[in-house]
């Protein structure tokens, strides 16, 4: 991967000449992501990751720390999404399908993570394993259709999460190679609230 500074180096967040939050580098090579978030804080992640700091559209530049959105060259190793408190991000803009290698998305408590499109019936499909761990809110927001998920996907609500969705919707899990359907449906239903939900897909499905 590529480097920046060395082993030892500090960063430290300064506002209005006050030093703040800090960081030490304990790798001089990547991945690795050092986000300064506007609260002040740092975030650090072991791995090529998109921090959505405002409210908006998942393929909308400013929705993001440093005014990247996650493409398909950014993520050709893989990426991974942090959504951090009081952010809402919308999924509308992928028109049902994210097509490129997003390996994670963390959604934090008191964010939002709002998948699919409203009025699509097309559910919404994840093309490569993900593991989703929500601590916030996540939506289904289409009208119909499944969330589709391939083998060696995770998905986990915390007890402080939460799942909603206008219309009963279940998970599906599909092959990589023909698309289809992969055993049986895995109802969430409306609103899951007050407790954990995990369900993980083996990598045969």
């Amino acid at each position: 991967g590529g480097g920046f500074g060395a082993k030892g180096t500090a960063l430290k967040i300064v506002q209005g000449g006050v030093a703040g939050a800090s960081f030490t580098l304990t790798s001089a090579t990547g991945p690795f992501t050092c986000g300064m978030l506007p609260d002040g804080s740092i975030e650090t992640y072991d791995s090529v990751t998109a921090i959505a700091i405002n409210s908006g559209d998942f393929t909308a530049a400013g929705t993001f720390l440093g005014g990247f959105a996650p493409s398909a060259d950014i993520c050709a190793g893989g990426c991974g999404i942090e959504v951090i408190s009081g952010v809402t991000l919308s999924t509308a803009g992928l028109n049902g399908a994210l097509n490129f290698d997003i390996t994670s998305i963390t959604v934090a408590t008191g964010a939002t993570f709002q998948l699919g499109t409203p009025g699509a019936s097309t559910g919404f499909k994840f093309s490569s394993a993900v593991t989703l761990s929500i601590s916030g809110h996540m939506s289904f927001v289409g009208s119909g259709g499944y969330i589709r998920l391939p083998p060696g996907s995770d998905f986990n609500i915390t007890a402080r999460g939460a799942f909603s969705s206008a219309i009963s919707v279940s998970i599906e899990i599909f092959d990589l190679l023909t698309g289809l359907a992969i055993g049986p449906l895995q109802t969430l239903g409306t609103l899951i609230s007050g407790g954990t939900f995990t369900l993980s897909v083996s990598a045969s499905g």
